[in-house]
């Protein structure tokens, strides 16, 4: 039915033309025009007494209607299946809704009182001011709260809204599907040739029956599958949540196999590879076996874990085990010889800052491209106190003359046949020239550091020795199966030596049998101990410089020492590293720290009797090295930040292998 004030504004429109009509009719017909006028008024009053009532049944309507709605809008704001609070900045209620009262005791919730009290991890702090999501905890239970700034009711008043949800049920079942998605792992015993040679079948069986034993409840412990394909592989499927408790634990399995008494006294250790959290199996197995495969080149005794797109390493307490067997070498040096040949121009580079095994092994490589006679190269970062005296030691020779270049030179003279050597180093970022690792297609990486997880890509060979004390006596061992009419001079073989010798500290750390032979082999060969004595002199300064830092060295818990170089000490690298080496012999000193200052932050030189292993300290600063000596650079932090930061993971260190104190079964 038409109403409304529009349809009568029109109907009295059309009664005052119907009237101005009659007016005219009155000249005409005065009967007429009197019935018309009274029919007017009649249809007037008639319209206007049916306007009115369709105003008041209208406005009726409209109240009854905003009525309604108020009252729902409040039982569905007192009654909304979830909480609505508005606290200040310090938690303070200054509104809620009734589902609170039914989530807590009422007596517990008042305006005025602080909601932390019921909900103590309710993200307010952090996220005040802003708009958002959020999932959080109280007890057993989850919530998800949706925050936002509530408009600023006075100037001294700033308010937040949270819309808080339980989310328990769906996250218990989200959690459980977590749980429940399958990881793989790849396990092998390391160096299990060597570990039963010398065995008799009886303490074979014993050793391996052990290993299989403890595995076999590992794998019950954590519900497990276990699967043993080859005398010394194994592979496991668990899940999630197992790998949860194994990373909560440390991977003790590694402690319980390496207490293993084999005869010979080599240690029994387990390296591991572990994939999880992969949308695919296949991903999943990629990840184990790239896991195994850096766990076994950082040394083996260790898992390395891909879990929620990271990579963590776990174990790493034992020493890298000496191969009794140059079988290997045997094979690389036979492939080198076929690569080199290949080859047109030969580049050699270290890492930055090169030392004496650096350069050593560098020289080495040059040895074998002459041999062939090769265009060769090393190419060096910058100049330096090392690189000075390793000049001096060359002498005048003719076919040493060019044979350094600077990066930006051997960048000149690529040609698409370059063949290109890195020597101890294989993090690129830590190369001589990173800018020729992405222009040179054919590379060989040779380096006795255990792997980090930077590693260069695609290398046509890799030679990663753990267990070596340097890169020198890689080459020296690669130098001996090369070529018997390899022209190898007294000098060559000086520098190698040297390496050997900075490595080793004078043969007193990470010497094994296979050291002493490539030592031996290089005297043989001419190598002049006197000569590598005059390159390892020290000017009165630096012995000042030395004499400064261990005056203000400080003894940590657990037996470590940190010290840290003044800023005004020339060539403070250096002077840190023979610090570190000198603190080791001060009486209780199980491992020292040296920090020096750096272009862009701090620098650490780290050194270990063995029975800590400072390489996975220093993992933890972003360097790496050996169990034994290792190093960091920390950019952009102060000195005394990264000495707090040394200080605290060097305890928790200590403090950690004091509870699982094997370390006479351990480094065998």
């Amino acid at each position: 039915m038409p109403n409304g004030p529009s349809f009568w504004f029109d109907t009295r429109i059309y009664l005052a033309v119907a009237g101005a009509l009659l007016v005219i009719i009155v000249f005409y017909n005065p009967y007429v025009a009197a019935l018309g006028a009274i029919l007017l008024v009649a249809l007037y009053s008639y319209g206007r007494e049916r306007h009115l009532q369709q105003q008041r049944a209208l406005s009726s309507y409209l109240y009854n209607m905003t009525h309604n709605i108020e009252q729902g809008s409040s039982h569905a704001l007192k009654n909304l299946p979830l909480v609505m609070i508005i606290v200040d900045r310090k938690g303070r209620l200054h509104w809620y809704n009734e589902v609170l009262t039914e989530w807590f005791e009422p007596e517990e919730i008042k305006v005025g009182h602080s909601i932390l009290v019921l909900c103590p991890s309710l993200p307010l702090e952090k996220n005040w001011g802003k708009s958002g999501r959020e999932v959080f905890t109280v007890d057993d239970k989850y919530y998800q709260t949706i925050y936002k700034p509530v408009e600023q009711i006075a100037d001294d008043m700033e308010l937040m809204i949270f819309y808080i949800s339980d989310i328990t049920a769906s996250e218990k079942i989200k959690v459980e599907c977590q749980d429940a998605v399958p990881v793989m792992a790849y396990i092998q015993i390391d160096n299990y040739d060597d570990v039963l040679q010398g065995l008799n079948e009886s303490q074979r069986t014993s050793v391996l029956a052990a290993v299989n034993k403890l595995l076999a409840e590992w794998t019950t412990e954590n519900e497990a599958f276990l699967k043993k394909y080859a005398d010394d592989m194994y592979f496991a499927v668990l899940n999630r949540q197992q790998l949860n408790k194994c990373l909560h634990e440390k991977f003790d399995i590694l402690d319980k196999v390496r207490a293993i008494h084999a005869g010979n006294k080599i240690p029994v250790t387990l390296s591991m590879g572990v994939g999880a959290d992969e949308r695919s199996v296949a991903m999943l197995g990629e990840r184990a076996q790239a896991g195994l495969d850096l766990a076994l080149g950082r040394g083996g005794d260790q898992v390395a874990v891909h879990v929620g797109g990271k990579l963590q390493f776990y174990g790493g307490k034992a020493k890298a085990v000496e191969k009794n067997t140059r079988v290997k070498a045997r094979i690389v040096a036979q492939a080198l010889r076929e690569i080199i040949e290949d080859a047109e121009l030969v580049l050699v580079m270290g890492h930055l800052n090169e030392d004496f095994d650096s350069l050593g092994a560098a020289m080495g490589v040059s040895a074998m491209a002459r041999h062939f006679g090769k265009n060769t190269r090393i190419v060096v970062s910058q100049p330096g106190v090392s690189l000075s005296k390793f000049k001096e030691t060359l002498g005048e020779e003719e076919q040493y003359q060019h044979l350094f270049v600077s990066p930006t030179q051997a960048l000149a003279l690529l040609t698409p046949r370059t063949l290109l050597f890195v020597v101890d180093v294989h993090n690129p970022e830590l190369t001589a020239a990173p800018e020729l690792l992405n222009r040179v297609e054919r590379i060989v990486v040779i380096d006795h550091h255990r792997r980090s997880e930077a590693f260069i890509v695609n290398p046509l060979l890799v030679y990663l020795e753990p267990s070596a004390s340097s890169t020198c006596e890689l080459i020296t061992e690669l130098l001996m199966y090369f070529d018997d009419y390899l022209n190898f001079n007294k000098i060559e073989a000086t520098v190698l030596y040297a390496g050997i010798v900075l490595d080793t500290k004078q043969f007193s750390v990470q010497s094994g049998v296979r050291t002493f032979d490539a030592a031996a082999y290089l005297r043989r060969a001419g190598a002049d101990s006197a000569l590598v004595r005059q390159m390892f002199r020290q000017d009165l300064e630096t012995v000042k410089a030395r004499a400064e830092i261990l005056n203000q060295a400080a003894m940590l818990p657990g037996g470590g020492v940190v010290a840290d170089c003044p800023a005004n000490i020339r060539n403070a690298k250096i002077v840190a590293s023979q610090v570190a080496d000198m603190l080791l012999n001060v009486e209780g000193v199980r491992v020292s720290f040296v920090l020096f200052s750096i272009e862009d932050g701090i620098g650490v030189s780290a050194r270990s009797n063995g029975d800590i292993n400072v390489h996975i300290i220093m993992e933890e600063l972003g360097g790496g090295g050996h169990q034994t000596v290792a190093g960091a650079q920390v950019k952009k932090a102060s000195m005394e930040e990264v000495k707090r930061k040394v200080i605290e993971l060097s305890t928790k260190y200590t403090e950690e292998s004091g509870e699982n104190e094997s370390n006479s079964t351990t480094r065998g």
